[in-house]
């Protein structure tokens, strides 16, 4: 509902600006009141921004469910229409309210930007717009777009096929890069935006990284159909061509606004400790899928997806699967209705806490894991996942370079995005004792060399790195690459599915508010009805 009141706001404000005067700006109104000549595109990006960076963090808990990353503890009744699969319009449907609000806080920065002669925040909004619209196109496939945030002459906009907004998102993104390697070489760079910008402090060439970066994220998203290969071609040509480059070591598109212990960061809050210095929950416990890959390949990053369990699981406890060693890292069965009174060492205690070891407090040099402090940035796009996409581009022949030393430099981005042993000479090591020793026992899922299909390693190895982090890339990539990798259904005894849900239903309010529009796209199946990049 509260995107379709955005329309109206939206459409108010373009018209005030088409029809203000001098005399409208008087030195005399108030500037605590939010009307049109103080909401500037300085104003209104930093919260947007927190927005989608919250989203990715704390948004996608279903996800890292289905994804094998994580299971509830047995402490709490199950989540039926979650664990079945047979969901509803109902279910998720924040997603799509929450996306589409927050896009259209992008298209009204981007509005008030061009008409202050803004181009950096043009260009910040821009990329954004496409970060979300394509977000909702992996969610959901067509959604409003041609129409979308026009105001009141498409209060009821039609839906859009998915690739015609990838393919229009990548052109945004292409217009976005002009934007900023201009405001660079001008050094037009808005004066505040070191303090408005919260996820590159006004750094044009970062931007520019991150634009090159998530437009190829969206072009991965289309290697399973092979008529997409020349259009993937030549769209990487035009990013190497324009000479930014893509996130590297150490670069993630991350916003961080002044965090505080009490208005801590939101994965912080969400999966670490809450504002008195206590664990935060008790719901989000490991699953024993991911864990135990992790386990089968001797993978020291299994301390920092998880923590050990508080409780030490007892010699000879009843459980109903079995726990493979080491027994501190314990996961649970995703939708296996427990009996506690039969198993009583499922219970959060007993189960691996999300996020690694973590401690209460702000960031330090030595900080490690998923969780690290209040005040860490909140990622949208993290380094890690940049190098496996460039790593993927590179094994595909899309990319330029050296198809090993692109993907071992991914994994090892992953050991120091993590901060293994709290350093990153540390890290380094870590990475390599481990690499070496599962390269010298011939395990094809670590080692390139060893590996019987390179680009199913790559993509192996960016599931596990992304435990966690962000569940909606492993999920689009799981659906792209026909179900890699092999991840156990929910055996909850009301699923009726034998795969995964491939999209989400659209949320009720639409069939309610926009009824011809989402009638028109046809009847919808969570199973049947794949994303347009799907084979």
């Amino acid at each position: 509902m509260q995107h379709y009141i955005k329309i109206f706001i939206l459409t108010f404000f373009v018209t005030v600006l088409a029809s203000c005067s001098e005399d409208y700006l008087d030195v005399n109104s108030d500037p605590n009141r939010a009307v049109e000549s103080n909401m500037t595109a300085a104003v209104i990006l930093p919260q947007a921004m927190l927005n989608t960076a919250n989203r990715v963090g704390t948004g996608f808990g279903f996800l890292n469910n289905w994804l094998g990353y994580w299971a509830p503890g047995a402490n709490y009744s199950p989540n039926g229409e979650e664990q079945s699969y047979n969901i509803t319009t109902n279910f998720g449907a924040g997603l799509f309210g929450g996306i589409n609000d927050n896009t259209y806080d992008y298209e009204f920065a981007e509005l008030r930007a061009r008409v202050a002669g803004e181009n950096f925040y043009v260009a910040i909004a821009k990329t954004m717009k496409a970060h979300n619209f394509v977000q909702l196109v992996d969610l959901y496939d067509k959604v409003p777009y041609t129409e979308a945030m026009k105001g009141l002459e498409f209060i009821r906009p039609k839906y859009d096929d998915g690739k015609l907004i990838y393919e229009e998102s990548a052109k945004q993104l292409d217009s976005a890069v002009i934007l900023f390697k201009a405001a660079v070489a001008n050094n037009t760079i808005n004066a505040d935006a070191r303090f408005r910008d919260i996820i590159f402090k006004g750094d044009g060439a970062k931007w520019i990284k991150f634009a090159n970066t998530l437009k190829l994220r969206h072009l991965m998203h289309q290697s399973a159909r092979a008529d997409r290969a020349a259009y993937i071609t030549a769209e990487i040509a035009k990013i190497v061509a324009n000479g930014g480059g893509f996130l590297g070591t150490g670069e993630d598109a991350a916003a961080k606004p002044a965090y505080t212990q009490d208005k801590a960061n939101a994965y912080y809050a969400s999966y670490g400790f809450n504002t008195a210095g206590n664990q935060a929950t008790d719901f989000w416990r490991g699953n024993k899928t991911a864990i135990g890959f992790l386990k089968a390949d001797g993978d020291p990053r299994i301390g920092y997806f998880y923590k050990p369990t508080v409780n030490a699981f007892p010699a000879n406890g009843a459980e109903p699967f079995r726990t493979e060693a080491p027994a501190q890292y314990r996961g649970n069965e995703y939708g296996r209705p427990i009996d506690n009174s039969t198993y009583p060492y499922q219970i959060a205690n007993f189960v691996s806490q999300v996020g690694g070891i973590a401690a209460a407090g702000p960031v330090t040099a030595g900080s490690f894991g998923l969780v690290k402090g209040f005040d860490q940035a909140a990622w949208i796009l993290t380094s890690v996942e940049s190098m496996f996409l460039q790593a993927e581009a590179i094994e595909r022949g899309w990319l330029p370079g050296d198809k090993e030393a692109a993907y071992k430099a991914a994994v090892q981005e992953s050991f120091r995005w993590l901060n293994v042993d709290k350093s990153k000479a540390a890290a380094d090591a870590s990475f390599t004792a481990w690499y070496t020793a599962q390269d010298d026992n011939g395990n094809g899922n670590v080692s390139y060399a060893k590996a019987a299909d390179k680009l199913k390693v790559v993509l192996y190895q960016k599931y596990l790195a992304m435990n966690g982090s962000n569940p909606l890339e492993s999920w689009t990539d799981y659906r792209r690459n026909g179900a890699l990798p092999t991840i156990p259904l929910s055996i909850n005894p009301g699923r009726t599915s034998p795969i995964l849900p491939v999209r989400l239903l659209y949320p009720q309010v639409e069939y309610n508010l926009n009824t011809a529009s989402v009638t028109a796209v046809g009847t919808i199946s969570q199973f049947n009805s794949k994303v347009w990049w799907m084979n």
